[in-house]
């Protein structure tokens, strides 16, 4: 038993003591020991610590994880996991999405690199990370589609434009569901999934996601998830998409549903081929000329509709009639131009007074075989090859240089759908750059139910990610930084355990600099 004793000096001060009481074999009696615990007030409260207390016991790193656990809690993320998991689990799904950004790891590996951050406090995690709960936690979490598609519901806006796209994944893993052989697999040796992504174009951010079978086509996936906006009360919405989705029976199954769109018409559809000639009369006026990031733009604006299956032009005031807008930017223009008779010269001059060879186009690249489809070739009198220019091909291939066609059920100004276009191409540029970090791991899954739980964890991670590039676009640091910079940077910030308590490491100027840009709390 022991109690503590303040002992007060000749010199004023006092001293705190620990009295134990230790029992003497030899003497049969106890006798007391003291320990001396450092100068205290006269109630016994201790004026600083002594320096045994002062010992680093352990140092793990802080930086990049408060940056990611803040950012989760300001944009909702961390509330919805909370409300459809309950905090124990949707904080564990949290834990291993931050670390899957920080310090990407297999499940083998989660444990060891985990002890090393300060995650677990910054989240109130109480779990070790072993390699078999977490391997059970991703099952158990995979096999709740429920509580995944009432995550989806959370995070998912009411209104206003959202993007679809899809990119394809590999596996090695013959047990899932939806792995097919693919058109990729004989290069890779991997079967193939397709995951569907939608993204919110209010906050830049996915909200959702599908997965499809690998030989699945884009164009045949949208009617599910129109279906499955309409399940998450997403109306009114309008889907921006890519040419990848177009087709006859997709508009009509739009139009019919009353979901608002915008889709670029592919250049080899009729109809695309005569908006961008007859464009070609009007889209220089300078009543539809605009500038936009340094550069100059311009819209015309006609009108479409449906007619035995294909898309045909008709009048603003025609029954049915659809909105199509053709854009052209005069800096695209120039430099496609300039590739496209670049490149008819050089087949030109390499192939003319050549050997005549009736097989020659089967010799060339994909790139020169769809040059040569704008050239004619002869044989002269000496065997020689003649070349000859296609008129007409090649003034349709020009009209087309710089220019793209949509047909959209939007009423924005045409410049305004430029713009919102722009930023669905951007979206799906920072999506398809980080696929193939966040979504290695999925390659070793062995069982549907792992691979949709390691689907979620790399949702979230995308999310989190995304949710640092749209602030450092917000906060014009993307020029000086972007995630690998952070995570370089805010990775050297320490926190140490000194005499059981957490004490922050000396944080840098470069790291309080960062966090204060961001908006970020350092504690």
């Amino acid at each position: 038993m022991s109690y503590k004793v303040v002992q007060k000096q000749s010199n004023g001060r006092y001293y705190l003591y620990e009295v134990t009481g230790v029992w003497d074999p030899v003497k049969k009696n106890s006798k007391q020991t003291r320990t001396y615990l450092g100068v205290c007030d006269a109630e016994g409260n201790l004026l600083k610590e002594p320096a045994r207390n002062r010992t680093v016991s352990h140092s793990p790193v802080y930086g990049p994880y408060q940056l990611f656990v803040q950012l989760a809690e300001r944009s909702g993320l961390t509330s919805a996991l909370d409300d459809v998991y309950g905090v124990r689990d949707g904080r564990r799904l949290l834990a291993m999405a931050i670390l899957g950004i920080v310090d990407p790891v297999t499940v083998n590996q989660m444990e060891n690199v985990i002890d090393d951050t300060y995650l677990r406090e910054l989240l109130g995690v109480d779990w070790g990370f072993e390699q078999s709960s977490v391997c059970r936690f991703l099952q158990t979490m995979g096999h709740a589609s429920e509580q995944r598609e009432l995550l989806f519901n959370e995070l998912a806006p009411k209104s206003g434009c959202v993007i679809f796209d899809i990119v394809c994944l590999g596996t090695d893993s013959e047990d899932l569901e939806y792995a097919e052989v693919g058109k990729k697999t004989h290069l890779t040796g991997s079967r193939q999934f397709n995951l569907g992504m939608v993204h919110s174009m209010e906050d830049n951010l996915p909200f959702c996601y599908r997965t499809y079978p690998g030989s699945v086509a884009d164009v045949s996936t949208l009617d599910n998830i129109v279906s499955d906006l309409r399940t998450m009360d997403c109306s009114p919405v309008e889907l921006e998409m890519d040419r990848g989705f177009f087709s006859i029976g997709n508009v009509q199954m739009m139009l019919e549903r009353g979901m608002g769109f915008t889709v670029p018409i592919p250049a080899r559809v009729g109809i695309s081929k005569l908006l961008l000639s007859e464009s070609v009369r009007e889209i220089d006026s300078p009543l539809n000329t605009d500038y936009l990031e340094r550069s100059v733009v311009r819209g015309y604006e006609t009108f479409v509709r449906l007619e035995d299956d294909e898309l045909v032009k008709a009048s603003e005031g025609d029954a049915g009639a659809i909105r199509a807008l053709v854009f052209q930017d005069d800096s695209e223009r120039t430099k496609e131009i300039a590739t496209l008779y670049s490149r008819i010269g050089e087949l030109e001059n390499r192939l003319s007074g050549t050997g005549y060879d009736r097989f020659a186009r089967k010799k060339l690249t994909r790139t020169e075989q769809q040059t040569a489809d704008l050239l004619e070739f002869a044989a002269d009198c000496d065997g020689k090859t003649v070349v000859t220019r296609k008129r007409n091909a090649i003034s349709a291939k020009e009209n087309a240089c710089g220019r793209f066609a949509v047909i959209t059920t939007s009423d924005k100004h045409w410049l305004d759908l430029l713009m919102q276009y722009r930023l669905r191409n951007g979206v799906e540029y920072d999506f398809s750059q980080l696929q193939s970090d966040l979504f290695v791991d999925i390659t070793g899954k062995s069982d549907q139910d792992s691979a949709e739980g390691g689907l979620l964890v790399n949702f979230l991670s995308l999310r989190l990610r995304l949710t640092l590039i749209n602030l450092l676009k917000e906060k014009g640091l993307a020029g000086d930084y972007w995630v690998p910079d952070v995570l370089n940077t805010l990775k050297k910030l320490k926190i140490s355990c000194i005499g059981g308590k957490w004490r922050l490491n000396e944080v840098t100027k470069a790291q309080r600099e960062l966090f204060e840009a961001l908006g970020v709390n350092i504690q």
